[in-house]
């Protein structure tokens, strides 16, 4: 596997693990809201597992097949997401920030890595990893806005 396709993936991780630790946050800031956020931690650190675990069991056929030209913007991307952590020690999200960004990482940020940046062929086996954090990423969008919807938590 090539040093770019090396960074991509440990970029990658890097994000699914700074993620759970967002959501983890949000887990113990609103106890209201704890058993929504305490799934997507869980969810999210289950998906940098499934790309360590794609890393050792399909190697170079798993890092041939993925394109590194977005590994900037998802440096940036932990980047911003590290910065944000930081910023919530000293003043936390209001519970309509934190469902907001839950929704964007989700929509946007997830959304970019693993479809255009994550795709191994369709005729190997590596799909499958990929193919999973990419539908999870989508029900997890799903169920922020069905439990914003519910709550009267608002989109704004």
């Amino acid at each position: 596997m090539s040093d770019a396709l090396d960074t991509l993936l440990d970029e990658a991780i890097r994000h699914e693990h700074t993620v759970s630790l967002l959501y983890f946050e949000f887990f113990q800031a609103f106890p209201d809201d704890a058993d929504l956020w305490w799934t997507l931690s869980v969810e999210e650190n289950g998906h940098a597992g499934l790309l360590e675990a794609g890393r050792k069991v399909f190697g170079s056929e798993y890092g041939e097949e993925i394109l590194p030209a977005r590994v900037e913007y998802l440096i940036e991307a932990n980047h911003m997401l590290e910065k944000l952590l930081e910023q919530m020690k000293e003043q936390p999200l209001s519970r309509e920030a934190a469902f907001r960004t839950a929704l964007e990482i989700e929509t946007t940020t997830d959304g970019m890595i693993f479809e255009n940046a994550l795709q191994p062929a369709p005729d190997a086996d590596a799909p499958a990893i990929t193919e999973r954090i990419r539908r999870d990423d989508l029900r997890h969008a799903a169920m922020i806005r069905a439990y914003m919807k519910e709550h009267g938590i608002s989109k704004a």
